[in-house]
């Protein structure tokens, strides 16, 4: 694994101390960075001491069952995902949890590799490392996180300050590199992606974004539009492909739009994950 890759950070809370130890032994030879936690208080005392990507929570412990264990990072960490790992699989716990967010929920004894596959997959689906909770507007709407991506430093400065007025937080990136690292660590929405930049192109931006973020929305941004770079752009997943220069009011509105799809599309999937379920536990 590069070094330049960050590491999974993994909460693994369970009372079986040794099938905890064991499996964290061979999720750290996977290059994942485990903290193990052997009861449900613990494991809330830990979350608000650090930052973890992803919770693996089993549901049966003494004290703080792992369902309400679940239900407390709900409430206080909405942006971390929770899968619950019990030996006690309940369609109807299964249904419940999964309507209120629960990431996915796997049978004891679990496959390493079955486990690590699930948490790379909810991790690349969802979109949801070190994702911070959305902050309301004073209207109540959800507070849109945005990446400008621009080498024009000027141009940057002066978006960033329109959208910052219309309840977006925004983050900047001068260029294609910068743009993919920060978003290993940043929670994203939004892309809007100039096309032409030195070194890495915003076509191979996107394509990167699509393969390591698929469902980060991207907006690319142009001066010189072509109908050939319209037609790849919405090839490799871009969702608008936006001219220079950029109107405040249409490029709010577009970022809107495509923000509203982004959160119909995570709805439906996870609509979709509680079918699953149900097929995977039936009664």
């Amino acid at each position: 694994m590069s070094e330049s890759v960050k590491k999974i950070k993994l909460l693994m809370v369970d009372d079986e101390k040794e099938f905890l130890e064991t499996s964290a032994r061979a999720l750290g030879r996977r290059d994942f960075d485990i903290h193990l936690a052997y009861d449900g208080t613990t494991a809330l005392q830990m979350m608000q001491q650090d930052q973890f990507d992803i919770v693996v929570l089993d549901v049966r412990m003494p004290g703080l069952d792992g369902v309400e264990v679940f239900r407390r990072i709900q409430e206080m960490w909405p942006y971390v995902p929770v899968i619950l790992l019990t030996g006690h699989g309940s369609i109807n716990q299964a249904f419940q949890t999964s309507k209120e967010g629960v990431a996915d929920y796997l049978t004891k004894p679990c496959d390493i590799d079955e486990l690590t596959s699930h948490i790379k997959d909810i991790l690349a689906r969802t979109g949801m490392r070190s994702r911070p909770p959305k902050a309301p507007s004073d209207e109540g709407e959800e507070l849109i996180h945005v990446l400008l991506v621009d080498d024009e430093v000027e141009l940057l400065e002066s978006l960033k300050r329109i959208l910052e007025r219309r309840q977006m937080e925004i983050h900047i990136a001068q260029n294609g590199e910068n743009a993919l690292e920060l978003l290993k660590d940043t929670f994203v929405d939004v892309v809007v992606l100039d096309v032409k930049m030195p070194g890495i192109d915003g076509l191979e931006v996107l394509e990167k974004i699509k393969k390591g973020f698929p469902t980060v929305e991207v907006i690319l941004l142009t001066g010189h539009p072509s109908v050939e770079t319209a037609i790849k752009g919405i090839k490799l997943g871009a969702s608008e492909y936006f001219i220079k220069p950029a109107k405040e009011e249409a490029l709010v509105n577009i970022i809107q739009r495509v923000y509203k799809s982004r959160q119909e599309n995570i709805l439906k999937q996870d609509r979709n994950h509680i079918e699953d379920l149900r097929r995977k536990y039936p009664d």
